[in-house]
């Protein structure tokens, strides 16, 4: 697995990028026109020194090089690649279409209409992405860190509890919410303790379902 590609711009073409690295090989990432739209907007020095997170998609006739500015980009194209009927270069055309965070709250709303504008997504396609994706790709909150507070911020560092959960069957979003509304109800009383004693804590309440 390439993770990443670190090395100057060397030019582009339509949805590809070359990257040409410090030991004089020149990679060619296929990227999304958002992010193309960024690197060419970045200055002559920034453009030599990048750093392209990359998905390898191995194919009988291609092997073929994703690239990505963020990594939040990259888990939603892999996430888009799960479903049935999406290829690689429609999940590109997603994010070519639309910022992440704008996707996620598609999803979210469940706006088949705003889904259904992507390049070569109809209505069906969009209510699939909805069903299979919307309880796994979630918005966070954009709620200032004032209204937020320091312990609903810190539930993100639970996710390996709330993927455990969604194994069992639990919905994502309703674990979430719940772990986070544990943390602020309990504030004080786990003001101090470990984190592996608050995990507990939140596994033996979400499992009595209390």
């Amino acid at each position: 697995m390439i993770n990443a590609i670190h090395g100057s711009f060397a030019g582009f073409s339509e949805n590809n990028i070359y990257i040409l690295t410090s030991g004089g090989v020149e990679y060619s990432i296929e990227i999304s026109l958002l992010d193309l739209e960024e690197i060419l907007a970045l200055s002559e020095d920034e453009r030599k020194n990048l750093k392209i997170l990359t998905y390898l998609v191995h194919r009988e006739d291609a092997m073929l090089l994703y690239g990505f500015l963020r990594e939040d980009e990259r888990k939603c194209f892999i996430e888009l690649l799960t479903v049935n009927g999406i290829g690689a270069k429609q999940a590109l055309k997603v994010l070519s279409s639309m910022k992440v965070e704008d996707f996620l709250m598609a999803l979210d709303k469940s706006d088949v209409k705003k889904l259904s504008k992507i390049p070569g997504m109809g209505p069906k396609t969009a209510q699939k992405l909805i069903l299979q994706l919307r309880n796994v790709l979630i918005l966070e909150s954009t709620e200032s860190d004032e209204k937020k507070g320091s312990v609903t911020r810190s539930s993100s560092e639970y996710q390996d509890l709330i993927d455990a959960f969604v194994e069992m069957g639990h919905d994502r979003r309703q674990v979430k919410e719940r772990i986070e509304r544990l943390l602020n109800e309990n504030e004080l009383s786990l003001y101090g303790k470990s984190r592996s004693e608050k995990e507990t804590f939140l596994f033996q309440t979400l499992i009595k379902g209390n």
